[in-house]
């Protein structure tokens, strides 16, 4: 296992002339705050957080963070490539985010920083959590005088290995604690993947056409609630959506309660996770919120997390859209939030 959380976190803090700042944590390349601007406002806090960075090490649910080597699950902990089978350290029957010690429990090196723009790697080594080859990520954090969060990953390892390297900030428009359901979600997805209980596609895409995953017209996310089968075992939305890929154009927009605050993302990934916080308050481990001390209550962000199809080892059909990782050919991909 890495070292604590608790051990020294260093922030480093970007920011652009608009008055848009973000603060990142080496520890898993975290988001550790992303404040915009508003109308009539200092500024609004727009990501879930604990007071002091030392902290983190207490909540489960990857605030923020860097998500590596695999990022969502794979069945089983284990697949094959080229006949070889690779076993992975979950500790638990699916592994999740890259395993019991994955990327967001790691330090970051910074590797160069400006006023609007840091630079963080990371080398896993061959065998990491059960991942075959040497991985090494280059992690870049830029703010945009647009009010844009751009981040840049490339990954390249000395073997073949699926990777896939997200991150899973928990956004809450509304700049304090509160519930994110009555935020407005408009999406560019048709189709998402049906779940089984265990949180696995079953391999069907299916339309959402007039269902309770059809987010084509805007509405909120507490419109269609639990309204699907799909959201039994999951306790609300926490699905792969599917998307075209192109960084050019919006695939998500996402609005704040108040109408005063939206965010639109983007990126070259295929597929992406909603996922409406169902699990943040975890009885023991639940986590007290930065602005007010209150135990963060589940569905109080959602996370849009940019990946490619979870458990893509086991969907061949879908193999075009998720690459495997070759040292010819590394992971490159990109994920944008605009702020307006």
């Amino acid at each position: 296992m890495s070292e604590q959380y608790s051990v020294n976190p260093k922030l480093e803090t970007i920011s652009n002339t608009k008055g848009m700042s973000v603060t990142i944590m080496d520890w898993g390349a975290t988001v550790i705050s992303c404040k915009v601007p508003v109308k009539n406002e200092t500024s609004r806090e727009v990501v879930l957080g604990l007071k002091d960075p030392a902290d983190w090490s207490k909540q489960s649910c990857f605030f923020n963070a860097t998500i590596g080597r695999f990022a969502n699950r794979i069945a089983n902990s284990e697949f094959e490539i080229d006949g070889k089978k690779y076993k992975l350290n979950s500790g638990a029957k699916h592994c999740l985010h890259g395993g019991v010690d994955g990327f967001d429990k790691r330090r970051f090196t910074l590797q160069s920083k400006s006023a609007n723009s840091l630079t963080y790697t990371l080398h896993s080594p061959d065998g990491d959590m059960g991942f075959p080859g040497n991985f090494d990520l280059t992690v870049v954090y830029t703010v945009s005088e647009e009010n844009e969060l751009k981040i840049e990953y490339v990954g390249k390892c000395d073997a073949k290995c699926y990777a896939c390297i997200t991150n899973h900030s928990y956004f809450n428009l509304n700049g304090f604690n509160s519930s994110v359901m009555n935020h407005t979600v408009k999406m560019d997805s048709t189709e998402f993947l049906p779940l089984d209980d265990t949180s696995i596609p079953t391999g069907e895409v299916r339309k959402v056409a007039g269902g309770a995953f059809d987010f084509t017209s805007e509405k909120t996310l507490a419109r269609d609630f639990r309204k699907d089968d799909q959201m039994t075992a999951a306790l609300g939305y926490d699905h792969p959506f599917l998307i075209k890929g192109d960084i050019t154009k919006p695939f998500i927009k996402l609005t704040s309660d108040d109408r005063k605050l939206s965010m639109e993302m983007y990126t070259d990934y295929p597929a992406f996770q909603m996922y409406t916080g169902n699990y943040v308050n975890q009885g023991d481990s639940a986590i007290p919120a930065r602005d007010n001390g209150e135990i963060y209550k589940d569905q109080c962000a959602v996370c849009i997390e940019p990946e490619f199809y979870p458990d893509c080892p086991h969907l061949p059909q879908f193999a075009d859209l998720n690459p495997i990782v070759t040292p010819e050919k590394p992971l490159v991909k990109t994920i944008v939030y605009k702020f307006n």
